[in-house]
């Protein structure tokens, strides 16, 4: 098994492709794109120090029954060489009977170094997804191969979790074993997030079991990593992430720690969806009994606050989502009488915005003017005097 200089920006088990994927628009329903220009400082298989320049590109589109994903990184590192990596992925989503619901989803990506080493891998896998108002459990199964070192392997991977809002934290908790020919481990990993205003908290903790894997070095069972953003305009952001990251048997990376500081350009949609959101794919059961927005309104609630209401009495679950919250859906709390509300510092001014009900597409709420967004989609405009 050969050991290849680790990934800047690790993933934990995907290694990505050898190109860097650019950003472009799509007309879908939602649309994310950034760019991250930044450095890191390395320390991997517990002996070996590096530091690097690094551009990362993200792009996500989101059409409500399917999702798209590409990101890619390059890094040109201060003692010489260079590294990519990138992937690309994409689900597609079944009908929602009464919360359940299935996905067929695929993954495709690698890296190439400067020295010639090259990795590769595809995955195909189906999950089931079981879903409420605010909490989601899925499982699934999948199968691969991966190719570095010595030639391809075939690697057999499993799924089970949870995810769930508390209070004003989104959590998922996911166990995965992997069997890749003779070595078979699994991880469990915690995922944590948090907005607060212009900033966003992501935690990850993570623990594996089985095949240790020595001959890769950093022979820890326990990972762990924070990150920053901090939301300097709507479109700019800064980020800040340590941590540590295990092993990846199915692409040969050592294990490590890293710190990375970096500047971000958003264009559209600015946040990542989060495992939580992925799964709101649920339909109506009919048109007669789909939830709708009955009615929408706001009012002062203070100096600089502003309450926005929603009536939808048949609802389960409603998000607002707007240039205010960088474009991250926020959950309505229920208020009684099929009245949902939420309270945000929004000055006077103008915004735009969208409703989603039971996690459907995104609607421009009654009584607002519609208008067309940037990527040829229909957004509200709320004028707050």
């Amino acid at each position: 098994m050969r050991v290849v200089q680790p990934s800047p920006a690790p993933n934990f088990r995907n290694a990505l492709a050898a190109l860097l994927l650019c950003a472009v628009p799509a007309f879908g329903q939602r649309t994310e794109a950034s760019v991250d220009v930044g450095g890191l400082a390395l320390r991997y298989a517990d002996t070996v120090n590096a530091g690097a320049a690094a551009v990362s590109a993200h792009t996500l589109f989101d059409w409500g029954r399917s999702l798209a994903e590409a990101s890619g990184t390059f890094s040109q590192f201060t003692s010489g060489g260079w590294s990519s990596q990138g992937a690309l992925s994409g689900s597609l989503f079944s009908p929602a009977v009464r919360g359940l619901f299935g996905e067929v989803g695929g993954f495709a990506g690698g890296s190439a170094h400067q020295d010639g080493t090259r990795t590769g891998e595809v995955v195909a896998n189906l999950r089931l997804h079981y879903m409420r108002a605010t909490s989601e459990v899925f499982l699934g199964a999948g199968v691969g191969r991966t190719s570095f070192g010595d030639g391809p392997n075939t690697v057999w991977l499993g799924e089970v979790g949870v995810s769930t809002r508390i209070r004003d934290i989104d959590a998922t908790f996911t166990a995965s074993p992997v069997a890749l020919d003779s070595i078979k481990y699994a991880d469990s990993q915690l995922s944590l997030s948090l907005s607060r205003g212009k900033l966003d908290f992501d935690a990850l903790l993570g623990f594996r079991v089985g095949d240790q894997l020595t001959g890769l070095g950093a022979t820890a069972r326990t990972w762990g990593s924070l990150s920053a953003v901090a939301w300097l305009k709507p479109h700019l952001a800064a980020v800040l992430s340590g941590g540590t990251y295990p092993i990846d048997p199915t692409q040969g990376f050592p294990g490590g720690r890293f710190v990375s500081a970096s500047i971000r350009f958003a264009r559209g949609r600015s946040q990542q969806l989060q495992p939580a959101s992925r799964a709101q794919r649920q339909d109506s059961a009919g048109p007669e009994n789909a939830p709708t927005v009955e009615r929408f309104f706001w009012e002062k609630s203070g100096v600089q606050d502003v309450t926005l209401s929603v009536i939808a009495s048949r609802a389960q679950a409603v998000e607002v989502s707007g240039d205010f919250t960088n474009w991250t859906p926020i959950r309505l709390a229920l208020a009684g009488g099929g009245r949902w509300t939420v309270t945000l510092p929004l000055k006077p001014g103008k915004y735009q915005m969208n409703l989603r009900i039971d996690g459907g597409n995104w609607l421009v709420p009654p009584g607002l003017l519609s208008m067309s967004d940037e990527f040829g989609g229909t957004v509200g405009l709320l004028v707050v005097e």
